[in-house]
């Protein structure tokens, strides 16, 4: 193909379209037999007018329409193999026709520019011709018009103005995004580093590497479930606020509420009044990660406190719809729920026991921050080779069964000084001079020399708190004879406060009423023992005194307590006349509506052969001074008018 054609060939050619004609008689007889009719419709007639159309040059639209589809079908069962040769010839030829023009050109700019020309110009052209042997030159000039000239610079100087003031316009916008992006990026960033400031812990999203995250769970839980949920993604609002991602904890803030009940009421409650830090806006960043923090815990709490109360059945601890429940006592009782901050009760200062609820709820955080910060010491200690670090899979901690200790160890401290109280009031009443003393354990100490080197002051005040509760009682029953009542607070494996009575070595109790060596479970059995070992006591101690009284006073006929001789009975609480059997003394404790009395009971009997009934009589010392048959003379006078009675 060379250069000096007449025609511009163009790069890509239509594809080349088939003959009309049947090249062989079979070819014809198929097209003919793909007309609608076939060889049964061909006419002589029809065959002059189609010769006739085709030599005149105007034959019938849809013929034509009928021969492209012809055509159509021939193309379609055209053998692809020769398709693909015309297309790669067609892509030969218009590749060539590209080089050519390609070559054309380079040689056209060799003359004026041939370091760039000979960069695309072709070896073998360059070898035949060489370069620069082909330039254009312009041969007149243009007429330069000023009025033309003046226009386009007029044109071009406002072209350029539009353009300026457009781009200032754009640049003007950009700077107000980028201020307004500035503000939001600003906000965003102030609160996060408040949060940083304010000691959480922050990292990234553990699927968004993009996306900050606060860390406001604990790692020291049991549970996966609150190890998992403890971090919140912080995503930048619209305004710039951060949205904190709480999904995982149902976006509701939760506490716990306990409720101390006595006699079926409600006497103290337990409610969250501010769960936020001082001079800190409720609304803001760091207010929702610590009630985050405080709900998370709470849940912690509950799911703990769930699965403890199961181990706790026969502490009467039951688990009543939505709410935990733990009956104290035979009046006392305490309820626990999980409640969010909306539906929570409102705070009611005149209830009596606010004080006792709030002890219990601030008692149960205590001990659950200890079961975190005793698996940390766990963790962080060395252990030997030998010792696994693996936690148990079911650890259930000690929460409800220490707040039950305490409570019980309050009530039994509470019940054996009332008890011992009365008996003394009762007895001082008497005239015996009757006296106790109650003695507690120092307060534990948490100073750093009582501290271990690992254990931090808090950590050994938790531990002295769990600790079981010694208390002892010094009772004098008379000035000569005193006992020791000691009891002490077990948590495990029944938690129970058990009592012990020692009594000195020389003392008359060790004959008379010896105390239980192994202890009393109860107030009950000590409050039957104390009764008994009083009215043995007072027995012993007024036998004494008659025998003393009779051995030094003269024998005179008209004194019947000197001519008796004074026994004490089987029972121990009673003296009787060893010889007639006529009269007897009894000593006796009994406790009514809270209030102790001491009785002396005094019988006397009739000569045999006489129908007249026995002469019975009672003095009684209450612990209270308001019953009226309370006597008043000291109980030695009575025992000395009691002994000289006689049935006439």
């Amino acid at each position: 193909m060379s250069a000096g054609d007449g025609s511009l060939l163009l790069s890509l050619k239509p594809v080349p379209v088939a003959e009309k004609e049947a090249k062989n008689v079979a070819e014809f007889i198929s097209r003919v037999n793909g007309q609608p009719g076939g060889f049964r419709d061909l006419t002589e007639k029809d065959l002059i007018e189609k010769s006739r159309d085709e030599t005149n040059g105007d034959g019938d639209g849809s013929q034509d329409v009928e021969m492209v589809d012809a055509e159509d079908e021939e193309d379609g069962s055209k053998d692809g193999a020769l398709a693909r040769l015309e297309v790669l010839k067609n892509v030969e030829y218009a590749g060539n026709t590209a080089m050519l023009i390609l070559d054309s050109l380079s040689l056209l700019l060799s003359k004026q520019n041939p370091t760039q020309a000979s960069l695309t110009l072709s070896q073998q052209l360059r070898d035949m011709v060489g370069i620069g042997t082909l330039g254009a030159d312009r041969l007149d000039e243009p007429t330069i018009n000023q009025e033309r000239v003046k226009d386009a610079e007029q044109v071009a100087t406002g072209w350029t103005l539009m353009e300026v003031n457009k781009t200032r316009d754009a640049a003007v916008e950009a700077a107000s995004l980028l201020e307004k992006e500035v503000d939001i990026e600003s906000r965003y960033w102030d609160d996060v580093m408040a949060v940083k400031k304010a000691g959480w812990s922050m990292c990234r999203v553990p699927n968004e590497r993009h996306t900050l995250a606060v860390r406001f769970g604990f790692s020291e839980t049991a549970s996966p479930e609150f190890k998992n949920n403890g971090l919140a993604p912080m995503r930048r609002g619209e305004d710039g606020s951060v949205e904190l991602d709480l999904g995982r904890l149902g976006g509701v803030s939760e506490c716990l509420v306990v409720t101390y009940l006595r006699n079926g009421q409600v006497a103290g409650r337990s409610v969250p009044r501010c769960r936020g830090r001082a001079n800190t806006d409720p609304t803001s960043l760091e207010s929702r990660v610590l009630e985050a923090r405080n709900t998370i815990f709470a849940k912690e709490l509950w799911h703990e406190l769930i699965k403890e109360a199961r181990t706790l059945a026969a502490y009467d601890v039951r688990l009543q719809g939505s709410l935990l429940r733990c009956q104290i006592d035979d009046e006392a009782a305490m309820t626990i729920q999980l409640l969010s901050l909306a539906s929570c009760p409102s705070p009611d200062d005149s209830l009596p026991d606010n004080s006792m609820a709030e002890a219990i709820s601030l008692g149960l955080h205590i001990l659950l921050s200890y079961a975190h910060r005793h698996n940390e010491l766990m963790r962080t200690r060395p252990m030997p080779p030998h010792v696994s670090r693996s936690r148990p899979t079911n650890q259930t901690y000690a929460l409800l069964r220490p707040v039950i200790a305490r409570l019980a160890s309050e009530a039994s401290i509470d019940s054996c000084t009332r008890l011992v109280g009365r008996l003394s009031k009762a007895l001082t009443r008497a005239g015996l001079g009757s006296s106790f003393t109650p003695r507690l354990p120092p307060a534990p100490s948490t100073t750093p020399e009582s501290s271990s080197r690992h254990v931090s002051a808090s950590q050994t005040l938790v531990r002295n708190l769990l600790q079981p509760r010694e208390f002892s009682i010094d009772f004098s029953i008379l000035p000569d004879l005193t006992l020791t009542i000691r009891g002490r607070t077990f948590l495990f494996p029944v938690t129970s406060t058990l009592f012990n009575v020692t009594i000195p070595p020389a003392s008359p109790l060790r004959l008379s009423c010896p105390p239980y060596p192994d202890g009393y479970s109860d107030v009950t059995a000590l409050t039957e023992y104390l009764y008994t070992s009083v009215a043995r006591a007072l027995n012993c101690h007024f036998l004494n005194r008659l025998l003393t009284s009779g051995n030094n006073a003269n024998n005179d006929n008209n004194n019947s307590s000197s001519t008796r001789r004074w026994t004490q009975s089987v029972v121990g609480t009673s003296i009787r006349d060893g010889e007639s059997e006529h009269c007897s003394l009894h000593f006796s404790i009994h406790d009514e509506d809270a209030i102790t009395s001491l009785v002396l009971s005094s019988t006397v009997v009739a000569v045999p052969n006489d129908d007249d009934p026995p002469l019975r009589r009672s003095w009684k010392w209450c612990s209270s001074p308001a019953p009226s048959e309370s006597e008043s003379r000291p109980l030695a006078d009575v025992v000395v008018d009691a002994a000289e009675l006689s049935p006439s």
